[in-house]
């Protein structure tokens, strides 16, 4: 069915329109404990993408001060990185990202250089 297929100018209003409805329709319907876990997910997410000006300032700095952005941001890929995925692409200690992740805290004892990644030879291949 091609309704609007010739239209694109009221593609906006209806992708708009459609997305109020179904937000009205869930937040009326669905379990009380999606509906708490869906405002909370918005309300992190509006967070994130404050503190990152709209994911484009991702810096170690940031990730220090906001580590509660951290499972946005992970989130954010597509498709979306595994925790363990994270920490082995990253390089960083399992401890750091849980900590992130679960504390929404920076731990105290790491610095800004521990967030900077610096491949090590066995990482990039090199044989010795």
């Amino acid at each position: 069915m091609s309704v609007n297929l010739d239209k694109p100018h009221l593609w906006k209003d209806d992708i708009a329109r459609s997305v109020d409805m179904y937000n009205k329709w869930f937040m009326r319907f669905a379990p009380e404990a999606f509906r708490t876990t869906r405002m909370q997910t918005a309300k992190s997410v509006e967070t994130a993408l404050k503190a990152t000006a709209n994911l484009t300032n991702i810096k170690p700095e940031l990730l220090q001060q906001h580590p509660d952005v951290l499972p946005t941001l992970r989130m954010s890929t597509c498709p979306p990185i595994a925790v363990d995925r994270l920490i082995g692409l990253a390089g960083v200690l399992p401890s750091l990202v849980k900590s992130m992740e679960l504390h929404k805290r920076f731990p105290r004892k790491l610095t800004t250089a521990d967030l900077v990644y610096t491949p090590s030879e066995s990482a990039m291949g090199a044989s010795g």
